[in-house]
């Protein structure tokens, strides 16, 4: 069924944006339509990124690639502004004023060494040997993306043997470019955090970032949101914790992808299996945001 017949019951819908509207070569018209409807309809759109950069940068990027507010979204969030509005209240938990950038600090601004985050703040970029912390940017070697996480180890090491906290604004495991789901941040940290590693994330799926993409809506009850997401451990973990709905779509998402890396054909029966081992639950399942709900 129409995914239309889903959110009727819902006043705020919240999108996530890779993997459910965007799929690395575009925006997906049917999705974008959907999302024009619900506005006609008066329903509150927000669109909730695990973006580094700050919520202008999102709307010309979103705009470039025909999705425009007051049209498709009501307004963005991204993990990047919700970062960069702790830090500019003196909030970062780190010791120092010296950071040291890991991989690439904005993807479109190779040239731009300071990531917007920290822009315009106390901090200033250091040589890792001086540094009090290090910023996560986009994994990339020679300004490539990456398919594994080896590739990045002995990056990982050095900054974990000074024992440096590492501050990320992209929870995010895996991005699809081009069709190919590459390393993103939210990787690193997990495997720094498995090396004994101290990590600072702002992002899904901390609950934090839901209550303050909805706080200008307080008016609206937590039982009439409904979260769209491509990702277990971010967009629906993240909604489970901030305690409203949540809807899993597949189709051309990371949880497509780790299935079917895993040798999983994309059945209800193995996605009920592969749900129950990753022990994150959705309330809802559709092959993707504008068309048919699969339960």
């Amino acid at each position: 069924m129409k995914i239309s017949r889903l959110t009727k019951d819902f006043e705020i819908i919240i999108f996530d944006v890779y993997g459910v509207i965007n799929f690395g070569q575009g925006m997906s018209p049917k999705v974008l339509q959907t999302m024009e409807e619900l506005i006609r309809q008066r329903k509150k759109v927000i669109i909730l990124s695990n973006a580094s950069f700050g919520v202008s940068d999102a709307r010309k990027k979103y705009a470039a690639k025909g999705m425009f507010e007051n049209v498709h979204y009501s307004h963005v969030v991204t993990s990047g502004e919700f970062g960069r509005n702790a830090v500019q209240n003196g909030k970062l938990p780190v010791s120092g004023t010296n950071v040291c950038i890991f991989g690439t600090a904005n993807f479109k601004r190779p040239e731009d060494k300071m990531p917007d985050l920290l822009k315009d703040s106390i901090y200033r970029l250091s040589s890792l040997e001086e540094a009090d912390f290090v910023y996560c940017g986009i994994p990339q070697i020679n300004y490539e993306d990456r398919l594994e996480i080896d590739d990045f180890l002995p990056e990982l090491e050095s900054i974990r043997s000074r024992n440096l906290p590492l501050v990320c604004a992209n929870p995010d495991l895996r991005a699809n470019e081009g069709g190919r789901f590459v390393i993103r941040q939210g990787s690193i940290c997990e495997k720094y955090a498995q090396m004994g590693g101290k990590t600072i994330l702002y992002g899904k799926p901390d609950p934090q970032i839901y209550d303050w993409a909805l706080s200008r809506y307080p008016e609206i009850p937590k039982d009439k949101v409904l979260m769209i997401g491509d990702t277990l451990r971010t967009d629906i973990l993240g909604a489970n914790r901030a305690g409203i709905r949540s809807c899993l779509v597949i189709e051309g998402g990371i949880t497509e992808y780790c299935m079917q890396k895993q040798g999983m054909d994309i059945t209800g029966t193995n996605l009920r299996k592969y749900i129950l081992r990753e022990g994150i639950c959705p309330d809802y399942i559709c092959r993707n945001a504008a068309e048919e709900e699969l339960f």
